[in-house]
């Protein structure tokens, strides 16, 4: 017992700072209005252009802000499959200006993927910039009209805006503000989205549209970028994760930690060195570190945006706060669990030298430590409400996560020129009023007629060689389509039907099928198809 007093006093004197106090610009105060309308817009997927991604879909509780999700992205080459290579988050298929479908020079017709892995959301209030090179500045700017809304703390209002008119992450290319504000105006508040936590279903209840909900929160019902990136800031700054094992210790508790975290802390403070940059508290140091982790010509960091040379491959520091939950880590993806992010450090960083930080040496830590400061942050500076998905920390169902990433699909491609089979994409959700409603084709031989068949009916039959996976009674729509790509190229002949639903509930609960037929002469059938496909309209 005497030793684990020595052990609680030791930690305890060296763990002496709680999560300081939010700083809240005055600009932008914190009010229940505004901070539901931001819960509403972090989670709404019809922010984006192809229905399918929310902020909350690569910024989530369970990956403590991060995501879950981990797909191989090209690096500075432009590449996959290279040893530049990142880890990050999938977006969505680029779409060019019209939001039609267009392949990309890495991803195909594949989810984009971003170049940088996704840092937490849930501490961005503490930090005087945000993304990992720092490029969300602390002044925030109107980017309608140019003035300066908030002169100092408004590093959240500009991170929230970059993935609206990211064609990586949630637009299509060229996108712009007036295009992103026109849809939400006129769709309805969470119609993707279920299981909606009682804050928020209360505040969509009844027919309550956007510019009703920014009427509650700015007191007009005008719906701006800078009123938008508000709003979304506000509710990121009600995610407080104050409520760990280490909080409860620092704040009295001396059982809340267990006494292998308690000298997993010190180990922290002590042989470790994490404290230099992760200092305790916000575990972060609003500083940029290069690690040595990748050379810097393949990503030069901070530098990108200070254009000092001082800040070559700088990174920020991260918080560690929920760190446990995560699966990526640094700013490349590199590494998936902690162990090996300590074996790193503990090796003294990566083997980049250059403009590498001198706070980077060898340590001496020993197996036994190392599994106590490992124990300390994957469990002792984990909230709970993050881990559970709890008030505030609460969210919605996404569609996303319910419907397949090509669409519902069924039945048997037929195949066509070079042994290509076409491939389908409805992948877009089908509810009513969706203005961006669209249907896809890839794989195909370029430039070939083609026919898309709409009907009410599903079915799986031959005929001269070609699967018809769609019902045929004589009702169904046939649409002809010229298909782009170079005209006789096998694979590269794709293209898009674009068009609005309809907002008539009568349509809804009814099940379309779909299909594409390519009239191609290099086919053995003479003609290729690709699997038939569902849609539901809600």
């Amino acid at each position: 017992m005497r030793n684990l007093a020595i052990l609680a006093l030791s930690a305890t004197l060296v763990a002496q700072a709680p999560l300081p106090p939010q700083p809240v610009p005055a600009q932008n105060l914190i009010t229940p209005q505004k901070a539901v309308l931001g819960k509403l817009l972090f989670w709404e997927e019809q922010m984006s252009t192809d229905n399918r991604v929310a902020c909350g879909t690569c910024h989530t509780f369970a990956a403590g802000g991060g995501d879950t999700r981990r797909a191989r992205g090209t690096g500075a080459d432009g590449m996959l499959n290279t040893p530049d290579d990142v880890f990050a988050s999938p977006g969505i298929i680029r779409s060019d200006a019209a939001n039609d479908y267009t392949p990309d020079p890495a991803f195909g017709f594949g989810l984009q993927v971003t170049d940088r892995a996704t840092p937490s959301s849930l501490t961005g209030g503490w930090f005087t910039d945000l993304f990992w090179d720092g490029r969300a500045r602390s002044n925030f700017i109107d980017p309608d009209t140019g003035v300066t809304l908030i002169p100092a703390g408004g590093a959240l209002e500009n991170q929230a805006l970059v993935p609206l008119l990211s064609a990586v992450e949630m637009a299509h290319d060229s996108r712009t503000f007036a295009q992103a504000v026109s849809k939400l105006i006129n769709v309805k508040p969470m119609a993707l989205a279920t299981n909606l936590p009682a804050d928020m279903a209360l505040a969509v209840a009844g027919n309550t549209t956007y510019p009703d909900l920014f009427q509650a929160a700015f007191g007009t019902p005008d719906v701006t970028a800078a009123r938008i990136a508000m709003a979304i800031a506000t509710y990121e700054r009600t995610l407080v994760p104050d409520q760990t094992p280490y909080d409860a210790f620092v704040g009295g508790n001396t059982t809340a930690l267990t006494p292998q975290q308690i000298q997993g802390l010190n180990v922290f403070m002590g042989p470790a060195r994490c404290g230099l940059c992760h200092t305790t508290g916000l575990f972060a140091d609003n500083q940029y570190h290069n690690l040595g982790l990748r050379p810097i010509a393949e990503d030069n960091g901070r530098q990108g945006v200070t254009g000092n040379p001082a800040d070559a491959g700088r990174f920020k520091t991260p918080s560690l706060r929920n760190i446990g939950l995560r699966n990526t880590f640094m700013h490349n993806g590199q590494f998936t669990n902690i162990a090996d992010v300590f074996t790193f450090y503990r090796l003294g960083g990566g083997p980049n030298q250059q403009n590498k930080d001198p706070l980077l040496i060898p340590l001496n830590v020993p197996p036994p430590a190392a599994n106590d400061l490992i124990n300390f942050l994957t469990n002792a500076l984990t909230d709970p409400r993050v881990a559970n998905g709890t008030a505030p920390f609460d969210r919605p169902t996404l569609r996303s996560q319910i419907l397949p990433q090509l669409g519902n699909q069924n039945g048997i491609p037929t195949v066509g020129s070079g042994g290509r089979f076409p491939v389908l994409l409805n992948n877009v959700p089908a509810n009513l009023g969706n203005i961006d409603f669209k249907m896809g084709i890839y794989n195909a031989v370029g430039g070939a007629a083609s026919t898309l068949v709409l009907s009410t009916g599903t079915g799986l039959s031959q005929l001269s060689g070609i699967w018809i996976n769609v019902g045929l009674n004589g009702s169904e729509l046939l649409i002809p389509w010229v298909l782009n790509g170079t005209p006789g190229a096998a694979g590269d002949g794709y293209g898009t039907l674009s068009v609005g639903l309809p907002n008539a509930p009568a349509l809804s609960g009814l099940s379309l099928y779909t299909q594409w037929f390519v009239w191609d002469g290099g086919a053995p059938a003479g003609a290729a198809a690709t699997r038939g496909g569902r849609f539901d309209l809600f």
